[in-house]
Order: C-alpha cells, then sequence, then structure tokens
C-alpha cells in the first residue's frame, strides 16, 4: 500500500497540535528492540560494549533546560491491549535518543516504579530543545522492568519536533521476547527465529514456539524439537531448511539488509526514495523536487532494516520489512514494505526490485491450472536475470525462453527445446506447459511463498528450491 496517512508533528513543536507516527508492530519490532534493551536480559550473552551503549536505559529521570530555559517536553500514557495486569513491582522506562553525525546520545528519561498501577499510564520526559540546523533524528521508546528483566516494550516512535510541549499519544507496550534476540530466516513468507534463551535453544514459527535441541549432521548444523523429530531447524551457512511436524516450508534464508542501491517507490502521491551508501535521496512532486540527505544511522534486525537520515532542515526515517509489497497502482509484488516518516507524514510503499522475488532460486511447478504434474516427471524454471532468460526442464527435454519484467507485467517469449521423443502423456504435459507459460503476463508470491505465473492460456504454480540441490 502506498500514500500519505497520519499527520506528525511539525518543527516547533506547537502545543496541543502535534502528533507522532507509530509504526505497525512485526516480529521484527520485537526483535529490532531485543538488541536495544538486553542489558536487561541477563539470559542473553550480549556483548559487553553492546551492554554499555544500552546501560542508559535505566537512569533515572533527566530533566535539564537548554541554556535559554527552552525545552522539548514530550508526554504520553502507556498501554497495552491483552489483559494481563502489570505486576507491583515493576517499573515503567522511558527514553528519548537522538541520532546524530557522531553517534547516538540519550538526551532524556525517565523511570517510575509502578505500585500496582495499571494502564494507561502517563509520563513525561524532558530535554533540552533541539538547535534548528542540527542535523539528528529523535526517538522515543518504552519498556516495563521487573526484577532486572524488560517484561514489555515498544516499539521506536520518530519525534519532529524541536522544542515545546509535544504529545506522543498512546504508546503501545507489547510483550517482550528475549527470543526475539535471535537470528531471523525469511521461509517464503513465513519468518523462523531461532536464538538461545540461557542455554537453551528455541525456534519459533510464526507465533509458535519449540525447544530444540542439537543432532548431528553431515554438513551446516542441524536441530530438531525435543519430543518431535519431525520439527526440525537444518542450517547451511545462510540458508535452512525447516519442518515443522513434518510439513517442510519454502527455502529459508537468513534475513539481511537490502541490497544498495535500495529503491523504494509510492503513489499518491508518487514519490521515490534511494539508499545508496551514506545518502538518502527523496524524489517528489513527479520528479520537481530531489533531495538527497546524509544517513545518520542504519539499523537491521532480522528482516527489518530502519534507516535514519537528516540535514538539520528535513529528518527522515525509513522502514523497509522483508515481505512481499505489491504497488497499490500495478500490483506489482517488490521484496519489501517500506514507510518513510517525516515531519508532513507518512508515506508508504514497495521497495527493491521484483526480480529478487524470482531469480537466485530454481522454481518447482506444482501445478499446471487445475493439474498437478505427472508422477515421475518434474517442471522447473530458473530466472537467468543477467541474460534476460529463463531456463529449465520438463522431464523430457530442457528449454530457454527470454523474459521481460516491466514495472507492470512479465512476459516470456516462444521457448527453444530440445527435442527427445518421450512417452505421449509426459509430451502433452510439457505442450501445455509451454503454452501457459507463453501466455504469461503477471506473476505473484503468494503467502507461502509460492510463485504464481497469471496469462491468457491459465496460471502455473511453483515452489522454491535452492539450486545447489536441484538436479
Amino acid at each position: 500500500m502506498s500514500g500519505r496517512i497520519k499527520p506528525l508533528p511539525t518543527r516547533g513543536g506547537c502545543p496541543g497540535k502535534s502528533f507522532v507516527y507509530h509504526f505497525n508492530r512485526s516480529i521484527d519490532d520485537e526483535r529490532r528492540l531485543a538488541k536495544e534493551f538486553a542489558t536487561m536480559l541477563p539470559e542473553i550473552r550480549l556483548h559487553p560494549l553492546m551492554a554499555l551503549l544500552l546501560l542508559a536505559l535505566v537512569g533515572c529521570a533527566t530533566t535539564q533546560d537548554g541554556a535559554d530555559g527552552a525545552r522539548l517536553e514530550l508526554s504520553g500514557r502507556l498501554i497495552h491491549l491483552d489483559r494481563m495486569a502489570m505486576p507491583p513491582q515493576a517499573t515503567a522506562l522511558v527514553q528519548v535518543r537522538a541520532f546524530t553525525p557522531d553517534g547516538v546520545e540519550v538526551i532524556a528519561s525517565s523511570e517510575q516504579a509502578l505500585g500496582g498501577r495499571q494502564v494507561p499510564i502517563p509520563f513525561t520526559a524532558v530535554a533540552p530543545a533541539r538547535t534548528g540546523t542540527a542535523a539528528e533524528v529523535v526517538e522515543l521508546r518504552a519498556a516495563v522492568e521487573l526484577d532486572g528483566r524488560i517484561i514489555r516494550a515498544s516499539e521506536p516512535v520518530p519525534v519532529f519536533a524541536r522544542s515545546g510541549e509535544v504529545d506522543v499519544g498512546e504508546i503501545m507496550l507489547h510483550q517482550f521476547n528475549a527470543l526475539s534476540f535471535g537470528t531471523a530466516f525469511d521461509c517464503g513468507g513465513t519468518e523462523v527465529v531461532f536464538g538461545e534463551i540461557g542455554e537453551h535453544p528455541v525456534m519459533r514459527v510464526d507465533v509458535e514456539q519449540f525447544s530444540m535441541r542439537q543432532t548431528r549432521s553431515a554438513s551446516g548444523v542441524r536441530y530438531e524439537a525435543v519430543g518431535d523429530p519431525a520439527t526440525v531447524l537444518h542450517a547451511k551457512g545462510s540458508n535452512a531448511v525447516v519442518s515443522v511436524r513434518g510439513e517442510t516450508l519454502a527455502e529459508c534464508a537468513m534475513a539481511s539488509k537490502p541490497a544498495q542501491p535500495f529503491r523504494a517507490t509510492g503513489n499518491e502521491p508518487p514519490w521515490i526514495a534511494t539508499i545508496d551508501t551514506d545518502t538518502l535521496t527523496l524524489v517528489t512532486e513527479y520528479g520537481a523536487q530531489t533531495r538527497s540527505i546524509a544517513l545518520l544511522d542504519t539499523q537491521q534486525s532480522g528482516s527489518v532494516t530502519r534507516y535514519r537520515a537528516s540535514d538539520g532542515e528535513l529528518a527522515l526515517v525509513m522502514t523497509a520489512s522483508r515481505g512481499v509489497c505489491h504497488d497499490s497502482m500495478s500490483g506489482m509484488p517488490h521484496p519489501y514494505s517500506v514507510d518513510l516518516a517525516s515531519a508532513q507524514g507518512v508515506l508508504r510503499g514497495c521497495g527493491g526490485s521484483p526480480m529478487d522475488l524470482l531469480a537466485g532460486k530454481e522454481w518447482e511447478i506444482t501445478r499446471l491450472n487445475d493439474a498437478v504434474p505427472l508422477s515421475d516427471s518434474r517442471i522447473t524454471l530458473r530466472f537467468l536475470p543477467e541474460d534476460g532468460r529463463v531456463a529449465g526442464g520438463t522431464s523430457c527435454n530442457r528449454y530457454n525462453a527470454a523474459f521481460e519484467l516491466s514495472g507492470e507485467s512479465l512476459s516470456f517469449s516462444r521457448a527453444a527445446s530440445t527435442m527427445m521423443a518421450c512417452p505421449e502423456p509426459v509430451m502433452r504435459q510439457e505442450r501445455k506447459f509451454h503454452r501457459v507459460l507463453a501466455g504469461i503476463n503477471a506473476f505473484d508470491i503468494d503467502g507461502a511463498g509460492m510463485l504464481v505465473l497469471i496469462g491468457s492460456e491459465g496460471r502455473l504454480f511453483a515452489r522454491p528450491m535452492p539450486i545447489e540441490d536441484s538436479n
């Protein structure tokens, strides 16, 4: 989806007229928070330097004024939606950080013992007013601590006001899961997180969690669920094969930062944002306005990458979340959903190249229109973007064809094929495949990570297979 939504505070932070954008929560948001609140999680082994950087979260309230008495006063209310009560011994923590060219600075923090109070929990955090020319991005986050452990945490909330009283509204607290500190894999749209709680390996598939134990493997590292040997994670380098109760998920790839240059686009109003090295370039007004802004910070956790940029006049926070995103005008799928937040509002769009969804794997046909392939037959496709061709086999002959991927469609030329003769049912299936392939004009990736090729002669459905395992 694309477009402008909830407005954000303008510079100056007019009292009573300021709002902040709240990013939609995902599992990846929890993982990102895990890294930043990790000093409160003794179960997790944390690098001492990271712990030192995060220690400020539990500091006492900071209420310093600027030299001229001007302040940035942020207030709001901590809430949660589930019915679990806050423990009476819990403490609410709020931290405000400024990302600058010199690093990250904690500019305000507050701490209050709850003493049995329940949501909504009001809070105030006061920082010196921000100078009008400083290149920085300011963010607020909150957490609830109990016995030295974070039990709830919020997502980051960007604040674009420079001074004055700003009501950030309701800050949603979510249950905090230590496993979020683990490694994320994208399994064809299903997120798998693997990590350790204490000394115990744990795997989470969507919302389901499994206690795991390591087993022998001829290659890579293999774990299976305690009491369920059919639930397995077998990792080889940056890839993994995951099965849940005997059902194997689509090919799993370790989540990583988007390749640069990374391009995101949106509609209504139209915009283009490009990340290249240390710069975010934003194009708006149908190309009439172009602005290049220095990146201050790039943070990747799991399948979410967060870019913070500012030039002193304009501050931007762009979040790219791995997952199929459909362009709101053309319907073309892209590999990332993107939010671009500024003082003027929030734009939503899609990022990355659609080709990244197709290349780098072999696709095995599972359905030709409504028919499954013949037993003992195998039809495959492999996209070769550097050559602009697709190649594969039909269990009888090898073939290749040119393809064209535009901003609105995917099409194939008539395929060239070897001329081996096979039993008539196999040949009939091969002819049907080539007829459907030649009529394709669009594609999609469904919720299970399956490729769907759509055209005038019907549809082809295919599952992803690792190239190194395909024969």
